[in-house]
Parts: C-alpha cells; structure tokens; sequence
C-alpha cells in the first residue's frame, strides 16, 4: 500500500441502521447472501438445517443457534462454515435486533 493512502476512502464508513429490521427486508438478503447463496449453499433448499424459508430460519433461531453461530460465541458451530472471518458488524447487529424484537415473519 501507499503511505498516503486515506483509511477513510479505503474503508468507507457504512450506513448501517439496525433499529427497525424486517425478515423480508434485511434478514433474507443477509442469509442469501452468506448461507444459501450458490458460494456458500450449505442450507440451501434440501439441506440438512435449510435457511431458504422463515420457518426454517426460525427453528434455528428459537434453538438459540442462529445468533450464537454468526457471533462465534462458542455455543453453536461457527458460520458461516468454513470461513475464516465472521458475517460483517451491521448484518450481525440487524439478525440480533430481529431476533430481539421477536424474529417476526415481516
């Protein structure tokens, strides 16, 4: 890297607001992009723990492995699998207020 490289520009700060969080809106596009997509389809349709439809990522939530797994708390496997960096800080803030607020099909 270059010494006069600005932090700023290379790590753009993201707008990232976890106050009002809907399954549709912000917890799908998060599994898709980090459990079910095509690079990573470990729970996709006929996997063995699918996360493709709410009812299959509600199970996990309510067996309390959902955020225990993308935070690497120690008490569920860690994901995503196979990774050596967890899900970014806002997607894991947003799956905690989601579930703090209910996990609500919305």
């Amino acid at each position: 890297s270059c010494n006069y490289d600005n932090l700023a520009e290379l790590h753009p700060e993201i707008n990232c607001d976890p106050t009002s969080v809907s399954f549709a809106g912000d917890i799908v596009p998060i599994i898709s992009g980090s459990c079910n997509s095509l690079a990573a389809s470990c729970h996709g349709p006929g996997a063995t723990k699918p996360l493709d439809t709410y009812a299959g990522v509600k199970v996990q939530v309510d067996e309390g492995k959902m955020l225990s797994s993308v935070t690497w708390d120690g008490n569920a496997r860690q994901m995503p699998d196979g990774s050596s960096s967890k899900i970014d800080d806002c997607s894991i803030s947003k799956l905690a207020q989601w579930i703090a607020d209910g996990a609500l099909n919305n």
